[in-house]
């Protein structure tokens, strides 16, 4: 009994000995180091997202609430952003198809034509900017520095009125504010 155990033993001694070189070499170490750029993260906010204007008048110039503070645009990426701004035409939310008020390009209103402007909140410069079907500087513009990640800026709203127009009619327009990398 006695020299079958070591006969194992032994067995197993000469089966590890081509295995010791391999087994010293795991003592050594080698890093692979990875350098690596995260990606440019765009993304904007804008908090709140509805001005429910409620019934209006012809020829009539109405502001939201507060007048430049009522909108806020965050910059939620991770790079500097220049944005922009553009309008579309209103139309009627039941049937947006049989009718429209068309947004005026000049600022000035008409029959079934209203006006809409943006002002940023601390910019004296500008004042009230129109906003049209073509797309334009929102922030920045000028002399001034492109919106850095995690800065905001506040704005209001102007609408004039159409001249004349059909009442009774929910009207609904949309502004997109967009943004690239600066």
């Amino acid at each position: 009994m006695k020299t079958g155990i070591v006969s194992i033993v032994l067995a197993a001694i000469l089966a590890l000995i081509p295995c010791l070189p391999a087994l010293a070499a795991g003592d050594n170490t080698a890093t692979v180091t990875i350098t690596m750029t995260g990606v440019n993260e765009l993304s904007i906010t804008l908090e709140p997202t509805e001005w429910p204007i409620g019934d209006v008048a012809s020829d009539t110039e109405y502001e939201t609430i507060p007048p430049i503070e009522w909108c806020t645009l965050t910059n939620t990426g991770n790079v500097n952003v220049d944005t922009f701004i553009v309008g579309e035409d209103a139309k009627w939310v039941d049937n947006p198809g049989a009718y429209k008020w068309t947004l005026s390009s000049d600022g000035t209103n008409g029959e079934h034509i209203y006006g809409l402007w943006f002002r940023i909140s601390g910019d004296t410069q500008r004042g009230y900017t129109l906003i049209t079907k073509t797309e334009s500087e929102f922030w920045p513009y000028s002399d001034h520095p492109p919106l850095e990640p995690e800065k905001y800026k506040q704005f209001g709203l102007r609408l004039l009125t159409p001249t004349v127009f059909h009442g009774g009619r929910e009207m609904k327009t949309t502004i997109t504010i967009s943004a690239v990398a600066a």
